[in-house]
């Protein structure tokens, strides 16, 4: 008999050629990549090999010892803040600094109203895309450009429409949210083509004021700002403008910093302070999600880039999230969710009955951190609430599982393993906190669910006569409204002669 121990956290799925039929996750019929049907299949590459699922990795550093341990961390879940739009479905939220924090969000998918906390400010028409804000001479202003290509703002008052002649909604078809610089409000068309306002004002624009984003033949997809530089976004490349103080329109392209990945859509770009987060392709094709803070890079494996693609472009959007001290690129493909930790530099799902994370956003100063969040799946109408002061591990009430799968274990020899215990090593819970254990021995074909449960309370969480197999898949299902961190897994086995 010999001992072993496993850690309980390693790479993402690394199986990207097993693409399987999944009992949790229905496909899509005429969506996606065209000529490709996917019909009773995932969208996730495969359901083989290591998942984790409501959970993430953590490293712990000891400052003294230089020694690392890694644990496996259940996230928190999501309350609720208000229920300004009872049976709609939300589309933007942002925090106003300008307005004391200030919690704004857009609710209705055919024509938005725009909700300070649980009061309206306005309808708009058409659906808001976004949320940003700037400062006109002084006057903490917001800014809603909305699907019909109309462009709104509030500053002390209700949303009023931009109706100046020159609106470039007016002539083309605009894209992604307002970018604001130096006193200028920034919009990108799908024409190409970078459009900004008279400085100062939200409101004037000039006819001739912009700029081609014509590096590359290509189509328009957003404007984000980054430092001194707006970063406008095409489908095929990105170009990077700053203010040249030129007139009527006031950017230059600096033509040396332009590099051929796009982006895929407006909805698929995301920020954390000045870092850029965004799904889109190289000229080679495919799918994948890429970072820019001063120098661009991939981030997604090929697992992620195979998920991506049978999502389909149009069924991707991004957003990002804090808690822990760590930082999280949230990737809504279709219904499931892949989320990047930028510390660990791993991957994860996110999971729940009804996602509540299609948009999110955090009070971006004082000492309260809270973050906040809508759903363009719920028709709950509600701001949901993650608070670090008092964190909840449900979602809107409702459970959800934490699941952490570990790739086949074989020990090195695929001799026959007699398994005789296994314990998890981990934070002891103050609560009742089940956990339940299950194992595959045939390459997660089909699980084998052990009695009894566990109790993450208890002095020791431990199974015993697991019985006996050549290579075996272990998984852990944590469905308690309790926080959640576990190490290790360690046990006795004995390896058989043949």
């Amino acid at each position: 008999m010999r001992s072993y121990r496993v850690p309980l956290v390693g790479p993402y799925n690394t199986r990207i050629s097993a693409v399987n039929a999944s009992d949790s996750t229905s496909g899509y019929v005429g969506v996606g990549i065209v000529g490709l049907m996917i019909v009773g299949k995932t969208t996730q590459a495969s359901d083989k090999d290591a998942r984790y699922v409501n959970c993430f990795p953590h490293t712990v550093a000891d400052q003294i010892t230089e020694k690392k341990r890694i644990f496996t961390v259940k996230r928190p879940g999501f309350g609720t803040q208000s229920t300004p739009a009872a049976g709609q479905k939300g589309y933007a939220i942002h925090v106003w600094a300008g307005n004391s924090n200030a919690i704004i969000s857009a609710f209705g998918e055919t024509n938005s109203t725009i909700y300070n906390g649980a009061a309206s400010i306005g309808a708009i028409t058409g659906r808001a895309t976004s949320i940003t804000e700037t400062s006109i001479n002084g006057t903490a202003t917001i800014t809603v450009p909305s699907t019909d290509n109309t462009g709104w703002y509030a500053d002390s008052g209700s949303m009023t429409e931009i109706t100046d002649a020159d609106w470039p909604g007016d002539t083309e078809t605009i894209t992604g949210p307002f970018a604001h610089m130096d006193g200028f409000a920034l919009i990108m068309t799908t024409r190409g083509r970078l459009w900004a306002s008279d400085v100062n004002s939200i409101t004037a624009w000039t006819a001739n004021s912009f700029g081609a984003t014509n590096a590359y033949p290509d189509t328009g997809v957003a404007a984000i700002r980054r430092g001194t530089y707006v970063m406008a976004f095409c489908s095929t490349h990105l170009e990077f403008w700053s203010n040249a103080g030129l007139s009527p329109f006031p950017l230059a392209r600096a033509a040396a910093m332009t590099v051929k990945v796009g982006a895929v859509s407006a909805d698929a770009i995301a920020r954390i302070a000045d870092t850029i987060f965004w799904a889109g392709s190289a000229p080679e094709g495919g799918l994948s999600v890429f970072q820019y803070d001063g120098s661009l890079s991939r981030i997604s494996p090929p697992e992620i880039d195979s998920a991506l693609i049978l999502a389909g472009a149009s069924n991707i959007s991004l957003t990002t999230i804090r808690f822990y001290g760590l930082s999280f690129v949230l990737v809504k493909a279709g219904p499931l969710t892949y989320v990047y930790c930028v510390e660990e530099k791993m991957w994860h799902e996110w999971s729940s009955t009804t996602p509540l994370w299609y948009k999110c956003a955090a009070v971006p100063s004082g000492g309260t951190m809270v973050n906040y969040a809508v759903s363009n799946v719920s028709t709950s109408g509600k701001v949901f609430l993650m608070n670090h002061a008092s964190l909840v591990f449900t979602d809107n009430s409702a459970a959800y599982t934490a699941r952490i799968q570990l790739p086949v274990m074989d020990l090195g020899t695929n001799k026959r393993k007699f398994w005789h215990d296994i314990e998890l090593v981990g934070d002891r819970e103050t609560s009742t906190s089940a956990i339940t254990l299950s194992y595959s021995d045939d390459d997660f074909q089909t699980y084998t669910t052990v009695s009894p449960t566990g109790d993450l309370s208890a002095s020791r969480v431990r199974w015993t006569r697991l019985g006996s197999s050549r290579r075996r898949g272990w998984v852990w299902t944590h469905a308690a409204a309790t926080p959640m961190r576990l190490e290790a897994a360690e046990g006795n086995v004995t390896i058989g002669t043949s």
